[in-house]
């Protein structure tokens, strides 16, 4: 009987392990990642995509520059003729603060340059320093003035804020200033008058303003 356990255990032994052995190879391997049927292509512009995209920039840069140049040449224009104008008036409110004669004067040789003195009408002299000034380049080099009377750079107010005619210096009074530009385009001259008549005004001498029906305000 004895021998008939051994057997049985032997026999147990034998059949057991390759059981074993075949649980151990059933184990599943860990998941992987899959694998894209194809690559991707790699995202970015062609040498022909460029050379198109610069084409259309360089055609939309010639058709717009010279509406942009004309824009900042009436912009330099507007500028310079709202600087003169509220110069002016600047004046006259001064000279009729100071219950005095107060003198604009323009910087001369087409420059739109201006500076503001009290005036002595003891001596006919400008008192210095100047008590407000401007400079040309405040609104843009290419600015540019044209006066009538052609040799007046210069108008003088009294304390009532009136214009002294005739003028106390040596110039005749400034009627008349048509601010343009020194660049040619189309860029559009504005008119400044500082007489007896229109006051001090900023106006359009375009005809084709004054020619509307009811004529524009900012025609001349």
């Amino acid at each position: 009987m004895t021998e008939d356990i051994t057997m049985q255990r032997r026999a147990t032994r034998t059949w057991t392990r390759p059981i074993a052995r075949r649980r151990r190879c059933t184990r599943s391997a860990p998941a992987r990642a899959p694998v894209p049927a194809a690559r991707v292509r790699n995202q970015g512009f062609t040498l022909v995509e460029l050379i198109v995209a610069f084409a259309i920039f360089a055609l939309l840069l010639a058709l717009g520059m010279p509406s942009f140049t004309t824009f900042i040449r009436n912009s330099e224009v507007r500028s310079t003729a709202e600087s003169i104008s509220n110069g002016l008036r600047t004046a006259r409110s001064e000279a009729t603060r100071r219950n005095g004669p107060v003198t604009f004067t323009l910087a001369g040789s087409g420059d739109p340059g201006w500076s503001m003195n009290a005036f002595n009408a003891i001596a006919g002299t400008l008192i210095q320093p100047p008590i407000q000034q401007y400079a040309s380049a405040e609104s843009g080099r290419s600015a540019r003035v044209v006066t009538t009377p052609a040799t007046a750079v210069a108008v003088t107010f009294d304390g009532l804020g009136r214009i002294i005619s005739p003028s106390p210096i040596a110039t005749p009074n400034l009627q008349r200033i048509d601010v343009t530009t020194a660049v040619g385009g189309e860029a559009r001259t504005l008119r400044v008058y500082a007489d007896d008549v229109h006051g001090v005004r900023m106006c359009d001498p375009d005809p084709a303003l004054k020619a509307l029906t009811p004529p524009d305000a900012r025609a001349c």
